[in-house]
């Protein structure tokens, strides 16, 4: 069951990466951050209050951190989803994994093992694959390392959150700091949404808090690589959506890094159970 809850978890992160780059760059990125963070508050608001939890968390410092990391990294993968293919920034974000092991060691102490290491060295020929032969080393594929450097910390932050808070309150506040962030970025070049980009705008706030939803609850019901390994779903789904709506179609080189980088992932996992 929480393979399925993943996998469906997946298509529904992909389908928001596919909204994402559906819009383009119609709307400004601060833009679609905005309203990516304001349209689910009211969810979780409501699930904290139903639940009778705490709406701030008591490590404000570590969430504003957390917060900035986590906005970094939105903003670099929307960027890199508008200018690259769609399986493409897929496969360059999905080194988040193997750059959270790597500054693990600095940021929560736990030293890597000859496993780990050669699962960052697999992933990162895996990015020199797809990176230098596809791209001649464009900003949005930096970019799309850039937002999983970012998120790999954001990641880590959270642990330590978890500590001290529960999983929706620091997901509600995480919105909320972001939603402020966003909100002052694009103020000043503010673009009123017109229906149609309403309409994706909704979609990706659904797809991202429904795929959210799902992903935390299989986290509970199973251990956690089986569950991250079932996540790699969202490839598959990406290469489709790029070929059906794009006419995409990753070239050789960024198949054979794609498989590096989920090579890398896997050990990293198996060495995890």
């Amino acid at each position: 069951m929480s393979v399925l809850l993943m996998i469906i978890a997946s298509a529904c992160f992909a389908t928001m990466a596919a909204l994402i780059k559906a819009l383009g760059p119609s709307l400004p990125i601060p833009e679609i951050i905005f309203f990516r963070s304001i349209l689910p508050l009211p969810f979780f608001l409501a699930v904290l209050l139903i639940k009778k939890q705490r709406i701030f968390v008591v490590a404000w410092k570590t969430l504003i951190l957390r917060s900035l990391f986590g906005f970094l990294a939105m903003s670099g993968f929307y960027f890199a989803l508008i200018h690259l293919p769609l399986a493409e920034s897929v496969f360059l974000g999905r080194t988040q994994p193997l750059i959270l092991a790597l500054l693990a060691p600095w940021v929560v102490n736990e030293k890597p093992t000859g496993a780990v290491w050669i699962a960052i060295g697999t992933g990162l020929l895996g990015v020199i694959c797809i990176i230098q032969p596809s791209f001649g080393w464009m900003p949005a594929a930096w970019a799309s390392i850039g937002a999983a450097s970012a998120s790999a910390m954001a990641h880590l932050l959270v642990r330590r959150l978890n500590r001290t808070d529960a999983p929706v309150t620091i997901v509600t506040n995480f919105f909320l700091v972001s939603a402020i962030l966003s909100g002052v970025w694009t103020a000043a070049v503010f673009t009123p949404p017109v229906a149609s980009q309403w309409a994706l705008l909704i979609g990706i706030a659904l797809f991202s808090t429904f795929g959210q939803f799902l992903m935390t609850i299989a986290y509970r019901k199973d251990h956690a690589p089986v569950v991250a390994a079932a996540s790699y779903a969202s490839i598959i789904f990406s290469i489709f959506y790029g070929y059906a709506f794009w006419h995409e179609l990753p070239p050789a080189s960024a198949g054979i890094g794609g498989t590096l980088i989920i090579t890398g992932s896997c050990i990293l996992i198996r060495s995890r159970i």
